[in-house]
């Protein structure tokens, strides 16, 4: 019996014992501030202002550096294209700025939107903040491929041959009607559908478009109303992540069967009037003259399988050297709650309007226009209608299979689709500031300059 109390009064004083032990702080290791308050009368009393730190100057020294890659926290947000975007959308956000931490998931105009912030364009903690990224992300295949735009049918039908080209006379003659839906002809009465040759721009639209974002726009960092932390050139700072081999291409060829519905959807979503045909037809000539003459065609596959290169656009090649984050050259401490002032702003007009072109679903040419738009060579060339030449003389003779000379006019217009994603991403990264530190170093200016001017970092002042 006496064995067990002694026991019993052992194991209780080993467990108070223990539970007055001071365990570690699980978020140590993400937040610089924690551990003994400094001795504000030693700092004052001290001939030197480092005396009464203790040990928290070595702790943000540490913090500091800390790789850029291990560092715990990461506040950003980032933008999703699933394609090309309304003139609309483009206007709104990549304007005279371009502001990525002012979007939120419920920003309209963008497929996705996705930030740590709880409130757009705030830290939620007061923040010593180390580095900065701006990320722009592409597909990782470019190809091209010819098609057709085609008006969008009002019910379901048999969808109309696709060639990889046609005449007027092909046209007005009715070789290409599948009636009475794909009436392109008009020879039922009035005409219902068009038809114009297009282009199908996976990916490398996007790549034009950050090509010009990150030499048309300065990345400027302005905390408040005093504080300016960076003023620069966007291309300075701008990352793309690889998608393959640095400078890698391929002579591989891909199926735009997937790709061609996928822009077809986004395409129809934002009010197209066409959609895209893929060839499925060879011109090899035609037979008759006048209004009896039309095109002979074959059917074909060749088209629908594309050359493509791998590993994205060579936006990477302009920004060597540029790694995923920026470390700051003077870290900086910035209060929660506060706008952070992080955004990209136009230094080249011109870069900025091809950088808005790229982007939009019309090319640019502005709210109202046609979806998707079509491009000339030149100016004043509409005057002629939709197809080149005259149609009379010896002007484009066609020889026929049947022996004959035929004059034959081409449509000399182009429809434009873009297909493929796009992400932009603005983040910063750092460590988290307690509170309590925060609170005393802004009520303590002496302090403040101490550590500040010991540690090599910078308190960021605000407008509050």
């Amino acid at each position: 019996m006496t064995a067990m109390i002694k026991g019993a009064r052992a194991r209780k004083q080993f467990n108070t014992k223990f539970n007055q032990i001071k365990r570690p702080d699980p978020d140590a290791r993400r937040t610089v501030g924690f551990g003994a308050p400094p001795d504000i009368t030693r700092i004052k009393a001290a001939a030197s202002a480092k005396e009464g730190l203790g040990s928290i100057c070595d702790m943000i020294k540490d913090s500091m550096n800390c790789p850029i890659w291990n560092m715990p926290i990461v506040e950003q947000t980032r933008g999703t294209l699933l394609g090309p975007a309304s003139d609309q959308t483009v206007s709104q956000f990549f304007g005279a700025e371009i502001r990525p931490f002012d979007w939120t998931n419920s920003t309209t105009g963008f497929d996705y939107v996705e930030t740590t912030m709880a409130q757009s364009g705030e830290l939620q903690t007061h923040t010593l903040a180390m580095a900065v990224g701006w990320h722009i992300e592409i597909e990782q295949q470019m190809w091209d491929a010819d098609g057709n735009a085609v008006t969008i049918p009002d019910t379901g039908t048999a969808e109309p041959p696709s060639p990889d080209y046609f005449t007027k006379n092909d046209i007005v003659n009715g070789a290409l009607d599948v009636l009475p839906v794909f009436n392109f002809s008009g020879l039922t009465g009035t005409v219902n559908a068009t038809m114009t040759p297009a282009f199908l721009e996976w990916g490398w639209w996007a790549a034009q478009a950050a090509w010009f974002m990150v030499r048309g726009y300065d990345l400027q960092w302005k905390i408040g109303q005093h504080t300016n932390i960076m003023d620069e050139v966007l291309r300075h700072t701008a990352y793309m992540p690889p998608n393959a081999q640095e400078g890698s291409a391929s002579s591989s060829e891909v199926d735009i069967a997937r790709a061609v519905r996928r822009v077809n959807d986004r395409y129809e979503a934002l009010g197209a009037g066409q959609f895209f045909a893929k060839v499925n037809r060879i011109r090899i000539g035609s037979v008759g003259t006048g209004a009896a003459n039309y095109g002979i065609f074959r059917p074909s596959r060749d088209h629908q399988r594309v050359g493509v290169t791998y590993g994205g656009g060579d936006l990477r090649s302009m920004l060597k050297g540029n790694s995923e984050f920026r470390q700051l050259t003077i870290p900086y401490v910035i209060k929660a709650g506060i706008p952070i002032g992080l955004l990209a702003r136009v230094n080249d007009l011109t870069q900025a309007e091809l950088m808005q072109e790229y982007l939009s679903i019309t090319q640019g040419q502005g709210q109202g226009s046609s979806i998707p738009p079509t491009e000339v060579d030149a100016n004043n060339l509409s005057s002629t209608g939709f197809y080149d030449g005259t149609g009379t003389g010896n002007v484009a003779l066609e020889r026929t299979f049947d022996g004959l000379n035929v004059p034959q006019q081409a449509p000399y217009d182009t429809a434009i689709f873009k297909g493929g994603e796009m992400k932009i991403t603005l983040a910063i990264k750092g460590f988290e500031v307690t509170d309590d530190w925060y609170t005393m170093c802004q009520n303590n200016p002496d302090l403040r300059d101490a550590i500040m001017g010991e540690c090599g970092c910078a308190w960021a002042k605000s407008a509050a």
